[in-house]
């Protein structure tokens, strides 16, 4: 069996949802809308929008948890509370600030309005990661795995040119394990 490549398993950058930088959240989420749409029977829908600069490259992707937290901009840029744990704060002292930060307070329905004015860049999670299309399917696994990735960039020549998602790699190789029963 020949080894599968970054490039096999990817999703072209241009069949993936996109927005650029300056754009809300609520167009993210049309644009989100519109590329489900688009999509063959065999993908599995999108969980972010990638965010593109000025220059049209990949600067970071809005992900269902970005999303969720913007609901709360007070969120948005502080570290993750359950982080505290690792400094040997105890868990009642970190319940009291968790309990002091939250502000999810005044209704849904006006938390959701205000979301949807947030530009993505304000919510978006930074993208750094990324590997080239030509190096081997398992090298990405690594990187995904060790990194606790859901999706990792894919480049040539520097260039962004698709993304792997965890759901892809995982049904590549789920089919692999599949068809190696009695090989």
């Amino acid at each position: 069996m020949e080894d599968k490549l970054a490039r096999d398993v990817m999703l072209p950058l241009q069949e993936y949802a996109t927005v650029r930088s300056g754009h809300t959240i609520l167009e993210a989420l049309v644009a989100l809308d519109r590329a489900q749409l688009g999509l063959t029977y065999d993908r599995h829908h999108h969980r972010a929008v990638l965010v593109l600069g000025e220059d049209g490259e990949v600067v970071g992707k809005l992900t269902h948890w970005a999303i969720l937290r913007s609901l709360d901009p007070s969120l948005l840029g502080k570290d993750d509370l359950a982080s505290l744990s690792r400094t040997g704060l105890s868990e009642g002292f970190i319940d009291s600030l968790r309990r002091r930060v939250s502000t999810y307070r005044g209704g849904l329905g006006r938390m959701c309005r205000a979301a949807a004015r947030i530009r993505v860049e304000d919510a978006m999670v930074p993208m750094r990661e990324s590997i080239d299309e030509a190096a081997p399917l398992i090298e990405a696994i690594e990187l995904m795995v060790l990194g606790h990735m859901q999706s990792l960039l894919v480049t040539a020549a520097g260039k962004v040119t698709g993304i792997l998602r965890l759901s892809d790699v995982f049904e590549e190789i789920a089919d692999l394990i599949r068809t190696s029963e009695g090989a």
